[in-house]
């Protein structure tokens, strides 16, 4: 069998997101630079700062690389069991691999630096909106929910409960914690 070899710029792309990886998890956030990846990757500074401008483009593509391939829209036809799918996924996601120190950065950078982080952001969090605002739609049409439900509300408090409990660590962000949110969510907006 003939393996055939990846183009240079995708070599380059799991090289780089290789070297941001170990970084955070080693280090966090604040150890991450484009030199330290430079020099982890073995890739030139130039060849990152080119597509990654700042370490927050490198945490947003991070991000979207480990969570393109779980964040899907579930499918089972019932919203709470959706969601309970989306939500956990999220979690795993903060909780179990690198997307969750690259959120943490992406929310310091955010602090520091209002008008780039703010973008990243908003990039970074239409991912996973847009699957859940899917899951939500279909749920009005079945008569799930209400049709007058805010889905952005909904949105909203699901991802600002998870990411509340990832920054202030004082309860843990679980499967009792998913089931419970979209327990009392969905309570309000049943038909």
């Amino acid at each position: 069998m003939r393996v055939v070899p990846q183009p240079r710029q995708a070599r380059t792309r799991t090289r780089v997101l290789a070297a941001v990886s170990e970084i955070l998890i080693r280090k966090g956030y604040a150890s991450l630079t484009i030199e330290g990846v430079a020099a982890h990757s073995g890739v030139a500074k130039t060849t990152i700062y080119r597509r990654w401008p700042t370490k927050a483009s490198l945490c947003v593509d991070l991000y979207l690389e480990a969570a393109s391939s779980e964040l899907i829209d579930p499918q089972t036809g019932d919203v709470a069991a959706d969601l309970r799918k989306i939500v956990a996924t999220a979690v795993h996601l903060q909780t179990r691999t690198v997307a969750g120190p690259a959120l943490l950065g992406l929310l310091a950078e955010a602090q520091l630096n209002p008008a780039a982080g703010g973008a990243l952001l908003q990039e970074f969090a239409e991912t996973r909106r847009r699957v859940t605002r899917e899951v939500l739609r279909r749920a009005i049409e079945k008569g799930q929910i209400r049709p007058d439900t805010d889905i952005d509300l909904i949105i909203d408090l699901l991802g600002g409960a998870s990411i509340f409990r990832l920054l202030q660590r004082h309860a843990p962000l679980d499967r009792k914690f998913v089931q419970s949110a979209i327990a009392l969510i969905l309570d309000g907006c049943r038909t």
